[in-house]
Order: C-alpha cells, then structure tokens, then sequence
C-alpha cells in the first residue's frame, strides 16, 4: 500500500534551527544538513548520504529534512523532460 503525499512530508523545521544551520555558510558552504524537525537537531555531510547516515544512527525511524548550507534548496535540476519518440 502507498503512503498518501501528507503522510510522505517532512515538517520544516523552527526558522532558528534553519538559521542557525545557514550561519554556517562560510565555512560549510554548500555542504548537507539533515535536521530532525522535533528535535532541531542536524548533521553535517559532504553528500546527502554521508548527512542522512549521520542522522539515522542518532533518529533511527525518524524522517529529515534536508537543507544545503547557504543555498535555497538542497538540489537544483536543470533542464527539461524529453519525451521518446516510438
């Protein structure tokens, strides 16, 4: 059985956790933030799977939300969708 969309989303966390976590830009600029949203708590990683390791030895069952120090989103996609001719 799939989950419903509400039941797949992640709350945001506090705007002081997310603060606290962009202040790091010029040091870890770029880097991955898995915060735990009750907790505030979040951990650092080179890769989002590197953070999310960090966070699920700390949370296990627990779902992240994820933040890339000093950006707007963690990931950026570029381009379009192509459909295939048959």
């Amino acid at each position: 059985m799939r989950a419903s969309a509400s039941e797949l989303r992640v709350p945001r966390p506090a705007q002081s956790v997310l603060r606290q976590i962009h202040a790091l830009a010029p040091k870890s600029l770029g880097r991955i933030a898995a915060v735990e949203p009750e907790s505030g708590q979040f951990f650092l990683g080179d890769t989002l799977l590197e953070a999310t390791d960090k966070a699920v030895k700390h949370h296990p069952g627990k779902a992240f939300y994820i933040v890339r120090v000093g950006y707007r989103t963690a990931h950026w996609h570029r381009g379009g969708i192509r459909q295939r001719k048959p």
